[in-house]
Order: structure tokens, then C-alpha cells, then sequence
């Protein structure tokens, strides 16, 4: 018996190897740059190792808890396996485009492989916030994990940081971020909007034409009323909105309620930090009126789990937000997630029953048109198998424009074809 354990001890190592098969993820860090993430999928027979690393081809051994994992067409990472994962160090040649004309020269990197989280039954969570964050940045820490599927129950401050019970200081307050399980930089994180309600019978307005949308000379000629009061009622039973204390003229002006959210966002690339009265390519203020009940927002996913938040809730808006706040209220919101691995847009784009619709954020109305027709223009081509010519045709012949921004540091401008027209393309 003695001499059978004694012979155990000199089996060679590779037969005590760890089975490293199934599903990871990968980040991997070099110097002077941010961090990149990858699904990876391992496959081991004996000693050897073959599987994906996003779509590039491994190949590799394991020996022990020695790893070697060559990635086809360019990379070499060696490291050690331990109990909940695999780190290591080595060079991997698409890091980054250093090197001049083009060439890609291989980075020293160090790496490491985690299991992803796994999820169960999709869950409806009821999350009562307890901070707000004015603005958008990663450095801020989560408060809740979710997962693909999940619906979330909640509530938003309006602009100014007032909710139906109270008021906190700060602008564009945002509820969030909520982290999304198995999110990663690269993907798009789908948020649709099931319940957008009021939650007050009260918002306030801007009373003055933001200087961006007129002329200098209008500008300069308006003679406004430092006492307007632009408070108004909201009916939730009928669905309008009337002036609490009208002038003359306005006393029997109305408008439909229609609820909806000024700000949703992922993180920004990197660590830059955004005030809440800021939008870019991670969303943010794009104070878009159709963002409401029943819309699909699609957005860039740049760090792991997303980090989305949401808030600045109106109880409605005209085009281009011009007073610089619309009707500002507070909302229940309800959510929910689902990611689309390794597909990624410019900027975020949405979709509701009758519209795609790609967002242009700009320095300018002209430079926003641009960047949504192009974004449109792109969405029709990858998804829609459509050739430039095509794209021409459909677009010259039912595209639409709305005007989302006018007052805040970007301008935003929204392209649109209707589903109608889409369900006529042959496959």
C-alpha cells in the first residue's frame, strides 16, 4: 500500500490537471492603457487546450496548473490556474495600434480569467433609492446587481431634485447605476421601458426661450416677466396639464401628459466624469420626448456591468426642450435589461411599436443630422442587409427628423424610418 501511494506521487503532473472547460471572462491590462475584456470559451482534453477568445482562435496546454494559451493570429499568455480562475502575464498584439503605419506591435500584458456570474429565473426587484449622483462617471460604485432579464421597480428625482415627498440639492439627479451581470465593454446594453408614471400632481417649467434657439436680435428684444409663474397641474386621471396660476391668455391652454425621461446613461469611456446636464455617446441628457413607456434605448456598454442610470423625468416636453426645462416631475419607472454581446453602435439609438430611431449627439444641429443619419444608415446596412444604394432609396424616400436638444452642451438630433416601411424589404 506504501508503495503504491510512494508511486502516485511521481505520476507525472499533467494527469492531475485541472479541467479548465466552459465559459470565462477575460480582462487584460497593459501600461498606459484602459483594460479589455473578452468571452472566452475553453475546451480541454488530456493536456491540451482549444476553445475562442472572442473570435479569435486558442490554442493551448495545461499542464498541472501551468497554462499556455496561443491566440491565433497573434498572442502568447502563460500563467497558473487556481480554484476560481487563471492570471498570468505575456503579449498579445491587439492592444493597441502603436508602432506607425498601422502596425501592430506586441504588448506586454498581464491577464487573468474569471468565471461569469450566472444568473437564475429573471427577477422584478423593487428598489428603493437611497442616493442620487448629478453626474456620470464609473468611479461611481453600483447599488444594485442585476441580470439580463431582470425588471426593476423604481423612482427618479425630477431636475432640480424634487420627488413627491422631498427635496435633495443638485441637477439632474440620477437614480443608479445599476450594474448588469455579464455586461462588458463592446457590447450593447438594451434597456426598454415598461412603466414610465407620475408620481406627484405638480412640475415646473423654464419661462424664458434659451438663448441657442433664436436669434441674438430676438434675444436681446424679449422683454419677459420676472414674476411668470410656470408652475403647473398634472391630472393623472384625465392625462393633461394645466398652468396652476395662468395669465390671462393661457387660462385655458393645455397639454397631454406624456411621461417621460430626460436622462438614461451607461458609464463614458474611461474614467471622464460628465455632469447630468451633459449627453454624448453613453446617452445621458438627451432629452428626447418619445423616451417613454413602450421605447427600447439602446446603448454602448464601455466598462463592465454598464453602469446605467436614469432620471430628469418631465411630464412633457415640446422639441428641443427650449426654456431649458420642460415640465419637471418625478416618475415610477420600470425596466428591463438584456445585453447584446460583441455588437456596438456609435451612439444610442431606440426603438418603439412604429419607429427605429438613431440619435446624432453634435456640437451643432447641422453635425447632429450627420451623425444620425449615419448611425441610421449603418443600423439599416449591418442589420437589415441593405447596400448603400438601398439605404439611398429608403431613406431619401421616408426618412424623418426630430430635434430632441437645443439648449444644453451638445446638440441632439434624432433619424427615424417607420417599422411600416421595414416590413416590406424582402429577405
Amino acid at each position: 500500500m506504501k508503495r503504491i501511494s510512494a508511486l502516485l506521487l511521481l505520476l507525472p503532473a499533467f494527469s492531475l490537471a485541472a479541467d479548465i472547460s466552459g465559459s470565462w471572462i477575460a480582462e487584460v491590462t497593459a501600461k498606459g492603457l484602459d483594460p479589455q475584456y473578452a468571452r472566452v470559451e475553453l475546451t480541454t482534453s488530456g493536456g491540451t487546450v482549444t476553445g475562442k477568445w472572442n473570435q479569435s482562435q486558442v490554442q493551448g496546454s495545461l499542464t498541472g496548473e501551468q497554462l499556455t494559451l496561443t491566440l491565433l493570429p497573434g498572442g502568447k499568455l502563460t500563467g497558473t490556474v487556481n480554484g476560481t480562475g487563471a492570471s498570468g502575464t505575456g503579449e498579445l498584439s491587439s492592444m493597441s495600434g502603436r508602432g506607425g503605419g498601422g502596425a501592430r506591435q506586441p504588448e506586454k500584458v498581464s491577464w487573468k480569467l474569471s468565471r461569469p456570474v450566472k444568473s437564475g429565473q429573471p427577477r422584478t426587484i423593487d428598489f428603493e433609492p437611497k442616493e442620487f449622483y448629478g453626474y456620470y462617471s464609473a468611479a461611481i460604485p453600483p447599488v444594485l446587481h442585476i441580470f439580463p432579464g431582470d425588471t426593476v421597480r423604481t423612482r427618479t428625482y425630477d431636475q432640480s431634485g424634487r420627488d413627491a415627498e422631498k427635496r435633495t440639492p443638485g441637477v439632474n439627479l440620477e437614480t443608479g447605476p445599476f450594474y448588469v451581470e455579464g455586461s462588458l465593454p463592446g457590447d450593447t446594453l438594451a434597456v426598454k421601458l415598461t412603466k414610465v408614471r407620475l408620481n406627484r400632481d405638480s412640475a415646473r417649467q423654464g419661462s424664458r426661450i434659451n438663448g441657442r434657439a433664436v436669434t441674438p436680435a430676438w434675444n436681446a428684444a424679449a422683454q419677459y416677466d420676472a414674476g411668470f409663474d410656470s408652475e403647473w397641474k398634472l391630472d393623472r386621471e384625465k392625462g393633461i396639464a394645466t398652468l396652476a396660476h395662468p395669465s390671462a391668455h393661457l387660462k385655458n391652454f393645455s397639454v397631454p401628459i406624456l411621461p417621460m425621461l430626460g436622462c438614461i446613461s451607461t458609464a463614458p469611456q474611461g474614467m471622464q466624469s460628465f455632469r447630468g446636464t451633459d449627453l454624448g455617446p453613453f446617452g445621458g441628457n438627451m432629452d428626447y420626448n418619445q423616451m417613454g413607456e413602450g421605447v427600447t434605448l439602446y446603448l454602448p456598454v464601455y466598462h463592465p456591468g454598464a453602469l446605467l442610470t436614469m432620471g430628469d423625468a418631465h411630464a412633457a416636453m415640446g422639441d428641443g426642450e427650449l426654456t431649458g426645462s420642460a415640465l419637471e416631475t418625478s416618475v415610477d419607472v420600470e425596466f428591463t435589461v438584456q445585453v447584446i454581446p460583441g455588437y456596438q453602435s456609435a451612439g444610442p439609438r431606440l426603438e418603439n411599436a412604429e419607429y427605429i430611431m438613431a440619435m446624432g449627439v453634435a456640437g451643432s444641429v447641422a453635425d447632429s443630422i450627420q451623425v444620425a443619419t449615419a448611425q441610421l444608415a449603418d443600423w439599416l446596412k449591418k442589420d437589415y442587409k441593405l447596400t448603400d444604394s438601398e439605404v439611398a432609396v429608403l431613406l431619401g424616400a421616408v426618412a424623418k427628423y426630430d430635434i430632441t436638444e437645443l439648449v444644453d452642451p451638445q446638440f441632439n438630433v434624432v433619424a427615424k424610418v417607420p417599422k411600416s416601411a421595414l416590413k416590406a424589404l424582402a429577405n
